[in-house]
């Protein structure tokens, strides 16, 4: 399974966590979820051996400095605590690791919204690249990965809402429509041969019973209307979601190709291995 095709949340963040562990065995990784109408980090999601684990959390987003609230609401740039990365990594709930480590993260923006942020800690390097910038891609890769899934949990959601309100009129019309034909048939039974007010009252019966049936029907139409418009919204967002699939893998094979050259360069052996080795890998893509 790739990252732009997993499942859930759960699985993306797993496979996620597997990339990062491919780069730096030490690096730990965690997803956190947003309430932006609070501006409230809600809950924390850290990979375990046995699954993902679930905390909840109530720290205001307030809490973090503004250069890194601008960051997470932009939705596409990685931004690191530096000094101060032991300090809020603790105000988030995680574990310093021994030395030190810069936390870095990335947000995760749905409708302009903070939905959540991904954060990467690593220990600090003297050398070489940093992790989160090998794993940028698949770190790409992961938002539209939550893009998908949080759009496809709130199309589930309206459909059950839009089903639930189409049970609740059908309840309704049938219950007024039962009760309205056992008035007029108890009206009808005492007076077989009406006259003056018990006609006047059947009169009034069927009246209320076609006005009952006629907005049954206009729901009923408005209704059906609103199920077309959800399900043709749906056939092109599953069409889009192909064509983000296939970005993302498009993305992914160069993000790969990228990390394997950025590798033969960091290896720094002789020229002609280096470009032997470069030639090596747009072989193996090719």
């Amino acid at each position: 399974m790739v990252l732009s095709a997993a499942r859930d949340a759960d699985a993306a963040l797993t496979l996620l966590q597997h990339e990062a562990w491919d780069i730096e065995r030490s690096a730990q990784l965690a997803l956190f979820l947003c309430d932006s109408r609070r501006s409230l980090i809600t809950e924390r999601l850290t990979p375990q051996a046995d699954g993902v684990g679930r905390t909840p959390m109530t720290v205001a987003v307030d809490h973090l400095p503004p250069a890194i609230r601008r960051a997470l609401i932009s939705g596409a740039t990685l931004a690191d605590f530096g000094a101060e990365s032991d300090d809020y990594l603790k105000l988030l709930g995680l574990t310093p690791q021994q030395g030190g480590g810069i936390l870095t993260v990335r947000g995760l923006t749905l409708d302009g919204e903070l939905a959540g942020f991904v954060a990467v800690y690593e220990p600090r390097r003297r050398f070489g690249n940093r992790v989160v910038e090998r794993l940028a891609p698949a770190i790409d890769l992961f938002a539209l990965a939550f893009e998908r899934i949080a759009e496809h949990d709130a199309r589930f959601e309206a459909v059950q809402a839009l089903e639930e309100l189409t049970r609740n009129i059908h309840t309704e019309y049938n219950t007024t429509v039962r009760g309205l034909k056992a008035d007029l048939d108890e009206a009808r039974r005492q007076n077989s041969s009406p006259e003056g007010a018990a006609a006047a009252r059947i009169s009034e019966l069927e009246r209320a019973l076609a006005a009952a049936i006629s907005d049954a029907e206009s729901r009923g139409a408005r209704l059906a209307a609103v199920e077309d418009q959800i399900s043709r919204a749906v056939s092109r967002l599953e069409e889009a979601h192909v064509q983000l699939h296939t970005q993302g893998e498009l993305a992914r094979g160069q993000g790969r190709t990228l990390y394997e050259i950025q590798r033969a360069l960091d290896e720094a052996g002789e020229p002609e291995e280096v470009i032997r080795k470069i030639r090596a890998v747009f072989s193996a893509r090719s």
